[in-house]
Parts: C-alpha cells; sequence; structure tokens
C-alpha cells in the first residue's frame, strides 16, 4: 500500500470517530442535566460524610476523656475530673497529703498580692511542712529543700517559695502513685462508666476553696511560732551536732580508763593492809 493511501485511511477513521462523538443539542441538554443531577448528588453525599465524621469525632472525645488520663500524668492533672478521682484514689492509699499540698502550691503561684502570699505560704508551710508531733514532715521532701523553704518564709516568702519541694512531690506521685492508679479498680471503674454511656464514679463538683479569717490567723501564727524557734536556737549551745557527739564519745571512751585506775588502785590498799 502507498503511503499516500495509508495517511488517507487514517484521516477518515479520524473522521468516523469525530461524527460519532457529535451530539445533537437535545442531547447536549440531556448530558448537561445528568451532570448537574450527579454533581448535586457528590455534594450531597460529601456533605453526609462530613457530618458524620464531625459526630464520629464528638463522640471520640467523649468517650476518651477517662483514656486520656493514661496519656501521661500531666494530662491527668490537667483534667479536673481526673484531678479529683485521683485525690480519692490517694485517700484510699492514706496519702491524699501530697496532691494537697501540690494543688495548694499550684494556686500559690497564681497570687500577686504580697500579704496574700504570705498568707498562703504560712499556711502552707503549717499544714505541710511544719513538725508533726512525731518530730516528721507530712509531705516526702528531702531536708535540704525543707530548709530552703524554711528561711524564704522567714525572709522573702514569693509566689514560687515552694516549687522545689512541689516538683520532688510531682515525681513521687507521677513514678508511684500515678503507676498504681492506672492499674487500680478505681480507674478500671471509670473506664467501664465511660464506655457504657454512664456517668464517672467518684466525681462530685470541686468548690475552690476560700481563705477566711481563721486560716490567715492560723497562717500568722505559725509565722510567729517559727520567729521564736529561731531566737530559741539562737541561744542554744553553739556547738553542732558532731561536735556534741564527739565530746560525748570521748567521755565514754575515758570511763573505761577511770574504772580501771580505781580498780587498780583499791588493790594495791588491799596489798598494803595485808
Amino acid at each position: 500500500m502507498k503511503p499516500s493511501e495509508v495517511l488517507g485511511r487514517r484521516i477518515t477513521q479520524k473522521l468516523i470517530k469525530t461524527k460519532s462523538l457529535a451530539v445533537t443539542d437535545e442531547e447536549a441538554g440531556d448530558l448537561s442535566v445528568t451532570r448537574l443531577s450527579i454533581s448535586n448528588s457528590l455534594t450531597s453525599v460529601h456533605k453526609q460524610c462530613e457530618d458524620e465524621d464531625a459526630e464520629a469525632t464528638n463522640k471520640l472525645l467523649d468517650i476518651g476523656r477517662v483514656a486520656s488520663w493514661a496519656v501521661g500524668f500531666e494530662k491527668l492533672l490537667n483534667d479536673e475530673m481526673g484531678l479529683h478521682v485521683f485525690t480519692e484514689f490517694l485517700k484510699k492509699e492514706f496519702s491524699q497529703e501530697n496532691i494537697q499540698f501540690w494543688v495548694e502550691c499550684e494556686k500559690l503561684k497564681t497570687s500577686t498580692e504580697p500579704d496574700e502570699i504570705r498568707g498562703k505560704a504560712n499556711l502552707i508551710w503549717s499544714t505541710y511542712l511544719h513538725d508533726t508531733d512525731d518530730g516528721s514532715c507530712r509531705i516526702n521532701i528531702d531536708s535540704r529543700t525543707r530548709q530552703e523553704c524554711y528561711q524564704s518564709l522567714l525572709h522573702k516568702p514569693n509566689a514560687h517559695i515552694f516549687e522545689k519541694a512541689q516538683s520532688q512531690i510531682f515525681q513521687l506521685m507521677k513514678l508511684d502513685s500515678y503507676t498504681r492508679f492506672l492499674k487500680s479498680n478505681m480507674y478500671k471503674e471509670c473506664i467501664m462508666s465511660e464506655m457504657e454511656g454512664k456517668s464517672i464514679p467518684y466525681t462530685k463538683p470541686i468548690q475552690p476553696p476560700v481563705m477566711n479569717n481563721e486560716e490567715r490567723s492560723k497562717g500568722n501564727d505559725c509565722l510567729t511560732k517559727i520567729k521564736e524557734e529561731e531566737k530559741k536556737d539562737k541561744k542554744r549551745s553553739p556547738l553542732i551536732p558532731w561536735t556534741k557527739a564527739f565530746i560525748k564519745w570521748k567521755r565514754l571512751s575515758a570511763a573505761p580508763e577511770t574504772m580501771s585506775t580505781s580498780t587498780s588502785h583499791a588493790l594495791n590498799e588491799d596489798s598494803i593492809d595485808d
């Protein structure tokens, strides 16, 4: 076949295809209506899917509140309901003073007035850091941190006076109490109640405590006692504890020598008498 014949055949085939795609005005109108109908249907379906996704997201947010407490200790403390449930758990373990101290320190950080800061700081000290009847401290912090808080309270208390002590209590709860809380039946009950759409147990509205005049007076009395104790300490013997212990040890060491000397004198006198 000649090249000219091949080219002609190809042109003919293209013309046939073009003719088959050609439509009348009536057919074009029907096609436009069909496309519009399909477009409206797709828009409706898309909107319906968006609504369902939003509803599903809201359900996940509601269902996942208790579950989110296991994400991290900070997440638990930042949730008012989670904080309350965790406090109830610590009450069962007789260690609620830890979370109560942490909460009071957080409230102290929001104070700005000097008198208010001093009053709250004195109250926190008298409640959680002051010596108990057996000479111990209610919360578990090291003696150096406690002494630093004591000195800051005497001189110029500020809103962050207990920050170091608060950090130690935070780590203690995070590594110890929080781990046991996630494994407790109390947390499991909260999870099951949430999944079943029931109200979360162990919860109730939390009313923020307000410092009354009696509590302010208690804090001021505590500060007065602290200053009186400091004056007494200054009047006492300047000997530090290890010096006292060393002197006592020397006395005890010298006692056997004195006893042996007395015994030898007594024996010599008996021999002379004989």
